[in-house]
């Protein structure tokens, strides 16, 4: 059986930047080229949070950003001064802005714009739509989401090691399973 693994300092590859007012759980990964500036205001990740290649995350005086646990970032994504919940996927090349706030176990679709202040239940699936978002309550599938989050905390491993290679069926199939356990316990 693969445990899921549990570290202590977050990973941050080596050309990824990170500085200012920033905390950690445990277990998180930031990828190349991701940049989390907390110069004037907090940024939060929760427990096996990971943050993937050239996202930014950047806060103002007035807005911190709270992501919480097993909340999967991916590619190219900006966020900006917002609050996202456990178990989100912020699909490549999402835009979350100031005050927005994404429900639990909902799914950013990828090239989303979430215009500031807006709020998305949880579970939702949010898809981009003509310049704007369409948004399906209780359509999500936040297993997939907590999938990846368990993959990430493995590569994390996996790269300070020098292991490349793909997953196995069997360990992707472990995964999933995980997953669904961490989302009964996480009430999502």
């Amino acid at each position: 059986m693969n445990e899921i693994p549990e570290f202590s300092e977050p990973f941050i590859h080596p050309k990824a930047t990170v500085f200012g007012m920033t905390d950690f759980g445990k277990s998180v990964s930031i990828w190349p080229g991701a940049v989390l500036r907390a110069d004037m205001n907090q940024i939060h990740l929760g427990d096996y949070v990971n943050i993937q290649d050239n996202s930014t995350l950047h806060t103002d005086s007035s807005s911190p950003i709270f992501i919480d646990e097993y909340t999967l970032v991916g590619h190219n994504v900006m966020i900006h001064g917002c609050k996202v919940g456990k178990g989100v996927l912020v699909g490549i090349g999402s835009i979350i802005l100031d005050q927005a706030e994404i429900g639990d176990g909902s799914q950013i679709a990828a090239g989303c714009l979430i215009r500031g202040g807006k709020k998305i239940p949880p579970r939702s699936l949010v898809v981009p739509k003509d310049g704007d978002i369409k948004i399906f309550p209780g359509k999500a599938k936040p297993e997939y989401t907590i999938t990846g989050c368990i993959e990430y905390a493995h590569l994390a491993v996996r790269f300070q090691k020098g292991i490349f290679r793909p997953f196995t069926k069997e360990e992707e199939k472990e995964f999933m399973n995980q997953a669904k356990e961490i989302i009964a316990r996480l009430g999502i």
